[in-house]
């Protein structure tokens, strides 16, 4: 979602051109395609993780922890001057000494942990997502008309209660293979998502959504020998935005503006997932883009923090446009060269892991 315009070239150079370009020669199954008035690339999650993986290891420049997290960030004046990591089990904690700092958690994990007031919270939460995939589905159970009616059929049941009431936003997609379906879940995120307890809640109450939705799928002819392949994890659409040097606004969006510290460009519509009414699309004008500007993405007083993807600074219908990953990629591009560019030598100090690392 994002690499394309809506004539289907690619929005941005760069990095999101080359990772779509990757994808596309790395397996026959991997294609682009066009939904409604949006085109996406059509990729397994298992390609996408195997191209993105070899193509970090090659990067010699480029050091991958796995299992690790910030737990400490040391801020002096402007600038933070030190993050502590925790790494494995077992393994004390490291210390960083970064030049810059970029959150791409897409939560503000790390902003929050420097101020939780440079996290803006709204009060209206989009709902969270859950995709699963089955396989050995008829290969025409999604075509029109024979989708539509399956949508309404979800929505039916959860109305008369054969379905928890969330389930009603159900959307249904054909998957890479000819026999594969992606089920997409609408799962209701409470203020306080934060707490582990009501994470784990939520999750519990998402996996019930999906086995409620399982069961009535089964009961479908094309479905009959239907599996569940894949389940994903609960998705965080909306989890609050950085309080950044600029808000990226909706009529930003639907008016197509440009800025002179264009970070990216991006025209997909504000897709926005309302937790009682479902998704809802509102397109820019057609051949049109937005620009996201780098003061979205440059942490308000603070001299060497950024952030890159879903916790940019935006409102909520903004963030429901840019959020998507085709243009997650060219944040990420656009501020590690600016990151870079302002960083001084000096300020890099490398940081170390403890000796058993």
């Amino acid at each position: 979602e994002g690499l394309f315009d809506s004539n289907g070239d690619l929005s941005n150079d760069g990095l999101a051109r080359d990772i779509a370009e990757t994808l596309m020669a790395a397996h026959t199954d991997v294609c682009k395609r066009q939904i409604g008035r949006t085109w996406v690339l059509s990729v397994s999650p298992d390609i996408y993780r195997n191209v993105v993986e070899r193509w970090i290891h090659r990067e010699s420049r480029i050091t991958v922890w796995y299992g690790s997290r910030v737990v400490r960030v040391v801020r002096t004046g402007d600038r933070i001057r030190e993050l502590v990591v925790s790494g494995p089990p077992g393994e004390e904690p490291a210390r960083l000494f970064p030049s810059a700092v970029i959150d791409a958690t897409g939560t503000a994990e790390v902003v929050r942990l420097i101020d939780s007031e440079l996290v803006q919270n709204d009060r209206q939460r989009a709902a969270g997502g859950l995709i699963f995939t089955m396989r050995g589905v008829d290969p025409e159970a999604v075509a029109f008309p024979k989708g539509l009616a399956l949508i309404r059929t979800i929505r039916r049941a959860a109305n008369e209660g054969r379905l928890p009431p969330e389930c009603a936003h159900t959307w249904i997609d054909r998957g890479v293979r000819e026999d594969e379906v992606y089920v997409k879940l609408a799962v209701p995120i409470p203020a306080n998502w934060h707490s582990q307890r009501v994470r784990e809640q939520v999750a519990k109450q998402a996996m019930r959504m999906k086995e409620a939705t399982v069961s009535l799928l089964s009961e479908q002819p094309e479905f009959a020998r239907a599996r569940v392949n894949e389940v994903g994890t609960l998705g965080i659409r909306e989890a609050g935005s950085i309080r950044g040097d600029y808000v990226l606004s909706r009529s930003d969006v639907l008016q197509a503006r440009k800025f002179e510290d264009a970070a990216c460009r991006c025209c997909w519509p504000i897709e926005y997932w309302h937790p009682e009414t479902g998704v809802s699309l509102d397109y820019l004008p057609v051949g049109s883009y937005y620009e996201v500007p780098l003061r979205s993405l440059k942490l308000q007083g603070l001299q060497n923090v950024w952030c890159a993807g879903k916790c940019l600074s935006a409102d909520r219908y903004a963030q429901a446009s840019a959020r998507v990953v085709g243009c997650c990629w060219s944040m990420g591009e656009a501020v590690g060269k600016a990151a870079a560019s302002l960083a001084s030598a000096a300020d890099a100090v490398p940081g170390e892991w403890p000796k058993q690392h």
